[in-house]
């Protein structure tokens, strides 16, 4: 019994030293580390380890998936990469809006018939373009009707007043002088062409 009385008042000195040190130092952040780290090296659980830098390779980034699916598969249309990556769990959507904004920065081509090829060998983080959207001062044109009465339907195109008269005498009879005389002789030579297949002159 002495050795496990001895031993806990030794453990009890111990733990009350500690903490009177632990009350009187200033800590720092790199002290915090070290203590964390300790800690964290002595509790055998998975969560209490410290956490590593970035030090790891996405695996399921969209933007990359889609462009090795395109450079590995060249010649395929939009609808076929995205149904491919769908069948791996990518929202077919996203598939479509990472393949237009590739093309638009030139990672991929599409040629007349939507089919995409890549245009490097390696993937590269797709740039956002930085256009700069300039206001225009909105002119407000100034209308003294308002609602329907606003509307426009005319269109620019003129009036023009037509009168319909119905003919009450008989027509004239034709007379195919008249109408020779009105022609040129080439349009009287087609004219005779015309008549001549209509008819069918044996």
């Amino acid at each position: 019994m002495s050795n496990l009385a001895t031993a806990l008042q030794i453990a009890l000195a111990k733990k009350t030293e500690q903490e009177k040190q632990m009350q009187t130092r200033t800590t720092t952040p790199e002290d915090i580390k070290h203590i964390v780290n300790a800690w964290a090296k002595d509790d055998p659980r998975e969560d209490a380890r410290p956490a590593l830098p970035h030090a790891f390779k996405p695996t399921n980034n969209v933007s990359r998936e889609t462009f090795n699916a395109v450079r590995d598969n060249p010649r395929l249309q939009h609808k076929d990469i995205a149904r491919m990556l769908a069948n791996r769990g990518f929202n077919a959507a996203s598939i479509g809006s990472l393949l237009t904004q590739m093309y638009h920065c030139g990672m991929v081509t599409r040629d007349d018939n939507g089919r995409y090829t890549a245009l490097q060998a390696e993937y590269t983080p797709i740039k956002a373009s930085k256009k700069k959207k300039v206001a225009v001062p909105a002119v407000k044109k100034k209308s003294t009707k308002e609602g329907i009465a606003a509307l426009n339907t005319q269109d620019g195109v003129e009036k023009k007043l037509v009168t319909i008269t119905r003919r009450t005498e008989p027509a004239p009879a034709f007379d195919p002088e008249q109408l020779l005389s009105t022609l040129s002789f080439s349009q009287v030579m087609a004219l005779y062409k015309r008549i001549k297949a209509m008819v069918g002159e044996a």
